[in-house]
């Protein structure tokens, strides 16, 4: 039996059109360094996310494991910008763009990956065991990228939404069912 869960997701959004990001590291009491890093990392505690702030008033979350710890992430940084009076616009949830969820994949079973590269198609998987444990397996549609491991836990990431990611998971199980078939 397979199961997957979300262990990582990366979501954008425009506050404004640009920040000074050194006053706002001063104001927030944060260490920020443009020469190793040109945003701003702000951290948030529950949900437990990271927010890259940026001059152009963008910022990238990661971490979440939900598009409400995305949400709630994003609004407490604007309500924080805010309050000390960097932004003056309202929080507009419908600018909030999921870049990348990033789901693990159990298939429940032992794979052996050496097998598994001759039955996979050639021209979507790469394995080099002395230079990285797992196989790498690409999807066309949707576009993910999957790191299956002889445990038989696969990574899948890549996708935008939920629903590719469930939907990649499903293809790779339909994948690794039809190897392990044509192998017994």
């Amino acid at each position: 039996m397979s199961s997957n869960e979300v262990v990582n997701m990366v979501a954008s959004t425009q506050y404004c059109d640009s920040l000074d990001i050194n006053d706002i590291a001063d104001e927030l009491e944060i260490d920020y360094e443009q020469e190793q890093f040109p945003g701003m990392v702000y951290r948030v505690e529950d949900p437990k996310v990271c927010i890259l702030l940026f001059r152009s008033g963008k910022a990238v979350a990661t971490g979440a494991r939900s598009s409400e710890d995305i949400e709630t992430a994003f609004k407490h940084l604007h309500a924080v910008l805010t309050e000390k009076g960097f932004l003056t616009t309202e929080f507009d949830e419908d600018g909030i763009i999921l870049q990348n969820i990033v789901v693990t994949h159990d298939y429940g079973q032992n794979l052996d990956l050496n097998t598994l590269i001759l039955m996979l198609p050639f021209d979507k998987c790469e394995y080099e065991p002395e230079q990285f444990p797992g196989l790498i397996f690409r999807l066309d549609e949707p576009k993910a990228v999957c790191l299956i491991f002889s445990s038989g836990k696969c990574v899948i990431t890549g996708c935008n939404s939920l629903e590719k990611a469930e939907e990649a998971a499903e293809i790779l199980n339909d994948e690794l069912n039809g190897c392990q078939e044509l192998s017994e």
